[in-house]
């Protein structure tokens, strides 16, 4: 098995490894403990040690190689979890009304993290992760114009290699949560519909829950490792933003009121594909320098010699009126450029109009902050009741009440029980007593006995020393051989052994190895048995076909 795991670490990147195939082995070893848990570790042990070791082998790499695929969909699919814990629920049912009545919770917030949350209200989330992960967002907006989103890709290129493997580092913690949370939910769903049907409800009750706690353990998780991982996603800006204009052989801006603009016509260049013609050049060409001038003769007014050389561009110079607007040597009237206006003057105010308002219902009134924490205990609550009453469903057919005291061993008659489908008790045993109107759980009966199996017999418990019972591969309701090999008188004696055949196993205990054994047997032979047991190595020898 190990050398299996080393190979798949080979195959796997060590993020993935970390992150997302760790987190999956142990969900389905998870999964796998409840279902041996179900049919009982022995059994489970045995079937184990029986197939041998090629197909040992062959399931474990089956097992890793499922492992590895599921671990590929969920790095696949871990962008749109990521999604819903920031509060994307717009596609959810009724996810924008819960979304609208959760935002105004993180309004004038007091909280530690509110400086890490959008500076405009309209942008805030309806978790706090989502909130922490767009404050970052936005930062680089609200700071240079910068679109956070879009100019990513193309500054995470350029990022020296110091900063990008402490930010894979802080995203890798960040997935490594995110997975944990959704794992956590899906073994509370899976784990818990699986401990219904194969254990006790108590133990159905406990995977539902504790997957939930999982749950919620790994989104706090996530929130504090989003807090390291949108500050440096802030500081790549911060720091870096020159990297990617130099990169690009743009000129960086002069001062910082261009520098909106030329971040806003790289975007749109980026995105439609085109800057505005307007401001094409705040796009930050290079410049380049100008070519000479043709230089053409100037004749005096005899027309026969000619003047000093000058430009050809000289006479087209305007020439500036203190009274009026400047003119060109044609006459013509010449505007002088402004001053570029700012990027908050220059946007659309019908833009800001269609921004929703955070808070406010369509009718206009305030709509009333949810807060999600009761919320999720009583759907923690509502899951637990569920997965009981599954569990008590299928674990205790028919609902059976005793309808009278039941003694230990005791074979059961469809009288013996009340409820719907009480003959189906009929024929199988009791481990232990119930009292009179008490539930019969399901762990309490033993399996269903042939007919006639125990008439004439006697139930006796057998407790031999330490080490001398030796009944492995027995099971409740079988029939078997007991063989009893009595102590030797004198190390010369050949150890004689007593057959007592067609005895009854009900009942073993004492884990690995058997310590003690429950069987009924002729009556006739009781005596025999208990006056031989003691010292004797004690063998349960059953059929094999």
């Amino acid at each position: 098995m190990g050398g299996l795991v080393e190979a798949a670490s080979g195959v796997v990147d060590r993020r993935l490894l970390t992150t997302t195939f760790l987190p999956v082995l142990a969900f389905l070893s998870a999964l796998a403990a409840v279902a041996v848990a179900g049919v009982g570790w022995v059994t489970a042990a045995r079937w184990w040690s029986g197939l041998g070791a090629e197909v040992q082998v062959v399931l474990s790499g089956l097992v890793l190689a499922g492992a590895l695929l599921i671990s590929q969909l969920v790095a696949v699919r871990r962008a749109g979890l990521i999604r819903v814990y920031e509060g994307y629920w717009d596609g959810l049912p009724y996810g924008e009304w819960l979304a609208e009545r959760c935002r105004p919770r993180f309004l004038a917030s007091d909280d530690q993290r509110g400086s890490l949350y959008p500076v405009d209200e309209s942008r805030l989330m309806p978790t706090e992760l989502g909130n922490i992960l767009r404050g970052a967002e936005d930062h680089s907006r609200d700071r240079y114009g910068i679109d956070g989103v879009t100019a990513w890709p193309r500054l995470y290129t350029t990022l020296p290699d110091t900063f990008r493997q402490t930010f894979a580092g802080a995203a890798g913690d960040l997935d490594l949560m995110v997975t944990v949370s959704g794992l956590g939910l899906a073994f509370s769903l899976a784990g818990g519909a699986l401990g219904a049907v194969l254990l006790p409800w108590h133990w159905a009750l406990g995977c539902c829950w504790g997957g939930l706690v999982v749950a919620w353990w790994g989104y706090r998780g996530a929130v504090r490792a989003a807090e390291p991982y949108g500050e440096l996603f802030r500081s790549a800006f911060d720091v870096y933003r020159w990297t990617l204009l130099d990169t690009m052989g743009l000129r960086r801006p002069a001062e910082y009121s261009g520098e909106p603009e030329q971040w806003r016509q790289l975007d749109k260049l980026w995105v439609v594909g085109a800057a505005d013609s307007e401001h094409a050049t705040s796009l930050g060409y290079p410049a380049t320098e100008p070519a000479p001038e043709p230089m053409r003769p100037v004749l005096d007014p005899s027309g026969l010699a000619p003047k000093s050389a000058e430009p050809a561009s000289k006479s087209a110079e305007p020439v500036s009126d203190p009274a009026g607007p400047a003119r060109d040597g044609a006459g013509h009237t010449t505007e002088t450029p402004g001053p570029v206006p700012d990027l908050a003057e220059r946007q659309d105010s019908s833009l800001d109009d269609l921004a929703p308002v955070v808070g406010a219902s369509v009718s206009g009134r305030k709509a009333r902050p949810l807060r999600l924490g009761p919320w999720l205990v009583a759907v923690a609550a509502v899951m637990g009741i569920l997965v009981v009453a599954g569990s008590l469903a299928v674990r205790s057919p028919g609902g059976w009440v005793a309808a009278r005291t039941l003694h230990p061993y005791q074979v059961l008659a469809a009288t013996d029980v009340k409820g719907p489908d009480a003959a189906g008790a009929a024929g199988r045993y009791v481990l232990r007593q119930i009292e009179e109107s008490k539930q019969v759980p399901p762990e309490a009966l033993g399996p269903r006995l042939p007919r006639g199996a125990v008439d004439g017999k006697t139930v006796i418990t057998l407790r031999p020393g330490p080490g001398h019972l030796y009944a492995d591969a027995a099971a409740r309701g079988t029939t078997a051989t007991l063989r009893l090999v009595l102590p030797r008188a004198t190390s010369g004696e050949k150890a004689e052994s007593l057959t007592f055949p067609g005895v009854t196993v009900l009942d073993l205990s004492g884990g690995e190895p058997r310590t003690g054994l429950v069987i009924a047997l002729p009556a006739d032979r009781v005596d025999e048995l208990l006056g031989h047991v003691v010292g004797s190595d004690v063998y349960l020898v059953t059929a094999t076909s």
